[in-house]
């Protein structure tokens, strides 16, 4: 499998280089193009549309990309595009709109047309719309799919529209699912996170989805306002630093932002489920060792791997991240391509990370998900 990278600062300009690949004879069936809500979505969409090839469009909170040619980049406000020519028989793409607010239905929609495509496969997939509930997407994409991963779009922490798109649509409010056939295609993957819970935890007494009323049957906002003096001004930026540490019913810990405070009814709203009778603490960032964490997860999943050589790399982690590790972030994403032995390597920096688990959830907050993928011969 060949790939093609291209970074750059005008939809023109990428163009441009299409154009001059294929010019040469470069054939690709697959394009991942990542974009700040800088450019004129609308018309990046129009003009990638032309190609034959599928197209993997969102926009971000920052681009990721990294070969041998390019070297290691994390950029703000720019576009990012990875060419493939993997086997087209080991693909199929849909974008589909939230028609009404049952997202564990379109979950269970897009499980099920995966399913009509191969009989085995795996899903890449990127929402829309600050408010898609993640949570019951995911849950209706287990009904079907085992293997599944992604994240939610950004708009560079404007918090107005995001977009995802294909040659074919775009849509703020909706999915787009890349659908792989597991037969011809490997995939290894894993999560980092990097936050530590602090103090004694506590226990949500009453809660609907990502909304927390009370905690220890006391306004939720009094829990945070422990420890950090917040109002809504400070929000979401705040909320993401030090997210709430969620201990579930079935021993799993996930990270969960909080994006929203109604000083009204003392509620907390978060950026993905929250369960009753969950046990919680406030966590922070560790650092630098957020960086190790992130690497250990990527070797851990190639621990009895050891000839696995990904054609490319995709990587979703948390907008978190990204401001936590400031100037730091390249060093971040260099331990990763590094990790994956300098495979390509292109992604995003999201409001929400997908990542299959064994576990009831599987979509989070604070994480950096990695997913290596090469073509089987």
């Amino acid at each position: 499998m060949q790939h093609k990278l291209i970074g750059t600062k005008s939809i023109e300009a990428l163009i441009d280089e299409i154009d001059e690949h294929i010019e040469k004879g470069y054939m690709p069936t697959l394009a991942f193009v990542y974009t700040s809500v800088q450019y004129d979505v609308s018309q990046l969409h129009s003009e990638i549309g032309k190609y034959p090839f599928l197209v993997v469009g969102s926009t971000t909170v920052g681009e990721i990309y990294a070969d041998n040619n390019h070297g290691v980049n994390t950029k703000d406000e720019s576009i990012v595009c990875m060419l493939l020519d993997i086997d087209a028989s080991a693909l199929a793409l849909t974008v589909k709109d939230i028609d009404d607010t049952n997202y564990y239905k379109l979950g269970c929609e897009i499980s099920e047309w995966s399913k009509k495509k191969f009989d085995n496969p795996a899903l890449i997939t990127i929402s829309s719309n600050h408010y898609f509930d993640n949570d019951d997407y995911v849950r209706g994409l287990q009904t079907g799919v085992s293997c599944f991963f992604g994240g939610a779009a950004g708009d560079d922490r404007k918090f107005i529209n995001t977009y995802v798109f294909s040659g074919d649509k775009l849509t703020t409010s909706g999915v787009l699912a890349l659908a792989l056939d597991r037969e011809k295609i490997e995939i290894v993957s894993s999560r980092g996170f990097g936050w530590s819970g602090i103090g004694t935890q506590r226990v949500v007494t009453h809660s609907e989805k990502n909304i927390v009323y009370t905690i220890d049957d006391k306004p939720a906002i009094n829990f945070y306002k422990d420890y950090l003096n917040i109002t809504q001004d400070d929000m979401p930026n705040t909320g993401a630093d030090y997210p709430l540490e969620v201990e579930l019913s079935n021993g799993q810990v996930v990270y969960r932002a909080a994006i929203y405070i109604n000083e009204e009814n003392g509620a907390l709203v978060f950026a993905g489920h929250v369960e009753e009778n969950a046990k919680v603490r406030i966590s922070a960032p560790i650092g630098e060792t957020v960086i190790e964490h992130v690497r250990e997860s990527v070797e851990a999943s190639l621990k009895d791997k050891e000839q696995f050589q990904a054609d490319f790399t995709l990587v979703f982690p948390c907008a978190a991240h990204k401001s936590l590790l400031g100037k730091y972030k390249i060093k971040e994403i260099e331990t990763v391509y590094q990790a994956t032995k300098k495979a390509p390597l292109i992604g995003f920096y999201a409001y929400g990370e997908i990542a299959t688990s064994s576990d009831v959830n599987a979509f989070h907050n604070e994480t950096f998900v990695t997913v290596q993928l090469r073509e089987k011969l």
